[in-house]
């Protein structure tokens, strides 16, 4: 059960937010920047690895300041956007409700289209698939930290070229954790953020 005294301030939250998605944007590029540098390990070609080591730093680093400042304005998320509206099947419909008449004064149509069911259902689904996002999230994390240090402990030219498509596949795995959170993370807050 959450407490409302652990719950942030609206506006607070949604710094926190802003925050959050400059965070995430920067984890993504990181990440993506360390995939690039990478993608010649899985032939062999280890001649940009102190340079990875720097990025898979980079990238750690901002994802999990990034997963900090997520989980500090949870609380508020879950009072204030998922239980209220996302699961809130009424609160949903009338926002629904609200947003097909003013379009339809806006292009002068006489009437506004029915509110269905299905937006009930997508709503809820979007908080559903929020928590895919935060797992999927976490297990990056690990596995970014997982990476960094199996970097800093290989040296290819010391101890052979094995690890190179491993640690490729992991920069992969961290990657597409952090491109699928931000994806969704951005279809969450189209329906509705703090």
């Amino acid at each position: 059960m959450i407490n409302l005294r652990d719950v942030l301030t609206e506006s607070t939250a949604r710094w926190f937010l802003v925050l959050h998605t400059a965070l995430g944007v920067a984890a993504v590029a990181a990440s993506t920047h360390l995939v690039v540098w990478m993608w010649r390990y899985g032939r062999g070609e280890f001649t940009r690895h102190r340079a990875v080591r720097k990025f898979a730093w980079i990238a750690f680093a901002l994802h999990g300041v990034a997963f900090v400042v997520g989980n500090l304005m949870y609380p508020t998320y879950k009072v204030e956007v998922r239980v209220a509206y996302l699961e809130n099947a009424t609160a949903v419909a009338n926002a629904a409700t609200t947003h097909a008449n003013n379009l339809a004064k806006a292009t002068h149509e006489s009437q506004a289209a029915p509110v269905t069911a299905d937006v009930v259902k997508r709503a809820a689904a979007a908080a559903r698939w929020f928590d895919v996002k935060e797992h999927w999230i976490a297990l990056g994390l690990v596995v970014s930290a997982a990476l960094v240090l199996i970097l800093m402990l290989w040296d290819p030219k010391r101890d052979g070229p094995a690890l190179g498509s491993i640690t490729l596949g992991l920069a992969l795995l961290v990657c597409g954790t952090l491109w699928l959170g931000a994806i969704i993370g951005v279809l969450t807050a189209s329906w509705k953020a703090v």
